[in-house]
């Protein structure tokens, strides 16, 4: 098993992980869209996509998007995808893919990585506290949607 980053040839295949990942959480399934958005943030170089491989099978992928933090003047990481397909999760891919995440944004002197995830959630809650993730005590996320 390795982790590497993702380069525009991987785009295809990662579409169809991608998309598989966007109906667990409910979409429908629409491969050309799943591309088409991979595409332009790879392309606009507004993400960074590292991919899990066993066999030669993309087996998990992690997302994260760059964050700027007036006060500090620095940059951070916003964890926001992170999936492993179901036959290959309780092997270590997905804390393979964090690690992987840790190492690139200290490498690029990042303040931090921040992620959201579903309260319920908690084997996630679990292995996030694990890697070195501390749950926000001060901090409340409200949002305003648009669409």
């Amino acid at each position: 098993m390795i982790v590497r980053r993702a380069t525009a040839e991987d785009l295809p295949q990662l579409a169809v992980l991608f998309d598989e990942y966007r109906q667990f959480y409910g979409a429908s399934s629409h491969i050309e869209e799943s591309l088409n958005f991979l595409k332009q943030r790879f392309d606009n170089k507004e993400s960074v996509i590292f991919i899990h491989i066993k066999d030669n099978v993309f087996t998990g992928f992690i997302l994260l998007y760059l964050g700027f933090s007036s006060v500090t003047c620095s940059t951070y990481y916003i964890l926001d995808d992170v999936y492993v397909t179901p036959s290959y999760r309780r092997q270590g891919s997905a804390q393979q893919l964090i690690d992987t995440a840790i190492h690139f944004a200290r490498y690029e002197n990042a303040l931090r990585i921040t992620l959201e995830t579903q309260k319920t959630n908690i084997i996630s809650h679990k292995l996030y506290e694990k890697m070195g993730f501390v749950k926000d005590q001060e901090f409340q996320t409200f949002h305003c949607f648009l669409k």
